[in-house]
């Protein structure tokens, strides 16, 4: 019994070394490399776009405002290329494609497509939320994902490139804020789909599953004042039942804070496009790796006796 636990920790310890060294082999040849990322007006993005020009990548950098855009070339080389680009429009999209193309060597490809761009509508509970509000959350954070890869698998398929999806541990584990959840429970089925659709391509698609973070989208004071704004519009009846639940949400949020180091989830993107042999998930953010995604694992009636609290 004792030599079969014995082989059985020897193994694991074995696989866990070996597999630590295989993720560290890296690519190289970045100079010659292209990459797409969205959402790069600030956070993940934008940090994404500066540390890949660092590292002598070709950077196509899609942002949705001019500041963004102006940011990037007055802080980045020429090797980075920002552009204009609204993930929830398809002409915005195509006009992106036409832009990448022109700008390829010939006969080129794109060597990888960050899907980072995302959005936090409201983080108000269910019956607050309207149906709008779901649809412009799915617009960015699911269609346009969708919609950009879509456009542009051929010139990822020409290198045999990477796809790296931003989730959240909230598609992992659902737990309040229903507009977001739901649409980063899509992206984790549309990525799992995609990544077994890509096995004869060479294509390697892998899903970055974030903890809580400080970005412009996420901030504290913007997930109370949607969730007071989606108060403030229900009616009295509905006021009257989530007058506590407001209350307290409140006083969690200015509890919490997310983290405020983003490179925990820029280290994974680039992880993702350098690595010969990338993972399929990361988790960064100690929350996910260590608290969401391992209660994801547990019984229905277990992981919702963890979490009650959270709807009190």
């Amino acid at each position: 019994m004792i030599c079969i636990v014995t082989v059985f920790i020897l193994t694991v310890i074995t696989y866990y070394i070996f597999d630590y060294l295989l993720r560290r082999l890296k690519v190289g040849g970045y100079h010659n490399r292209h990459v797409l990322v969205t959402g790069c007006d600030s956070g993940f993005g934008q940090r994404t776009a500066i540390k890949l020009d660092n590292l002598g990548f070709k950077v196509f950098a899609g942002c949705l405002t001019e500041d963004g855009k102006k940011y990037l070339s007055q802080n980045c080389s020429k090797s980075v290329v920002p552009f204009l680009l609204d993930v929830r429009s398809n002409e915005s999209i195509q006009s992106a494609l036409g832009l990448v193309k022109q700008n390829l060597p010939e006969n080129a490809g794109l060597w990888g497509l960050v899907n980072n761009a995302g959005i936090l509508v409201t983080a108000a509970p269910t019956e607050l939320c309207t149906k709008s509000e779901y649809l412009a959350s799915m617009d960015v954070n699911l269609f346009g994902l969708i919609e950009m890869t879509r456009s542009f698998l051929p010139l990822i398929r020409k290198c045999q490139g990477r796809i790296i999806n931003t989730s959240s541990c909230a598609g992992r584990l659902a737990c309040l804020v229903p507009v977001y959840t739901l649409s980063k429970y899509g992206v984790e089925a549309y990525s799992d789909i995609l990544r077994r659709e890509m096995y004869t391509t060479g294509i390697k698609v892998s899903i970055v599953e974030p903890g809580g973070f400080t970005t412009p989208i996420s901030s504290g004071e913007k997930i109370l004042e949607s969730v007071q704004k989606a108060y403030n519009q229900g009616s009295e009846d509905v006021q009257s039942v989530y007058k506590v639940f407001v209350e307290n949400f409140f006083k969690r949020i200015l509890i919490v804070q997310g983290s405020s180091n983003l490179d925990l989830v820029v280290d994974t993107y680039i992880h993702g496009l350098t690595s010969c042999f990338p993972r399929t998930r990361y988790t960064p953010g100690n929350d996910s790796k260590f608290l969401y995604i391992p209660i994801s694992y547990l019984p229905t009636c277990l992981a919702d006796w963890i979490l009650k609290y959270n709807l009190k």
